[in-house]
């Protein structure tokens, strides 16, 4: 979970952060809106969703989604998407009768933040490791699919690098939401040591 407007904010208040897509092409985005102090959305009180349609196909990390949270002096929630490249938007708006957490389920969920924060920073740091191996994935795929580029390496070079990328994936399978930052970090290493083993080497050569 993205933390947009943080617990005990003053309102009125107005908060932003952009957003982005997370596969190639993508046209439409869900945002579900959270309550709650713990990092992963399974431990976070939903409050609703929506999506932003109409999105310009781009590859993925491309587009600027800019989202608004604006709560007035009432409390009322409205939350606001746009697409920058394309002007197309979507929100919703969250009154204080939409399902909001008591303040007993408040002081519960601070207290439960406390006492697992070690076991959720854990989980997050995991989490980002995995995000980090799929953009080095991603990106070193895009590489080798520009004929151009690929046609550069040796065999030796290429093969190598392309083993690297196939146990990054089998790791990424392997693993999957549940893995531990320890594989994500490993498989990386080698994977970008092969990248840069490829390329410098051919680099070089050509020098």
């Amino acid at each position: 979970m993205a933390v947009v407007v943080p617990r005990n904010t003053p309102i009125p208040t107005n908060k932003q952060r952009v957003f982005t897509t997370c596969a190639d092409n993508q046209t439409s985005v869900e945002f579900p809106i959270y309550e709650g102090e713990r990092p992963m959305t399974k431990d976070n009180n939903l409050l609703g969703n929506f999506d932003l349609t109409g999105i310009i196909p781009a590859p993925r990390g491309t587009p600027e989604l800019e989202v608004t949270f604006d709560i007035d002096a009432n409390g009322i929630l409205k939350v606001t998407s746009v697409d920058k490249a394309s002007g197309r938007k979507a929100n919703i708006t969250i009154s204080n009768a939409t399902g909001h957490l008591s303040a007993a389920d408040i002081e519960r969920m601070v207290n439960d933040a406390e006492k697992f924060k070690e076991e959720d920073k854990g989980r997050e740091d995991a989490i980002q490791a995995k995000n980090s191996l799929e953009a080095s994935v991603h990106t070193i795929e895009d590489t080798l699919s520009d004929i151009k580029i690929e046609a550069r390496l040796k065999r030796k070079e290429r093969e190598e690098l392309q083993n690297a990328l196939a146990e990054a994936m089998e790791c990424l399978e392997a693993n999957g939401v549940n893995g531990d930052k320890s594989a994500y970090a490993t498989a990386q290493r080698k994977l970008e040591l092969a990248y840069k083993r490829a390329f410098n080497q051919n680099t070089n050569r050509r020098r």
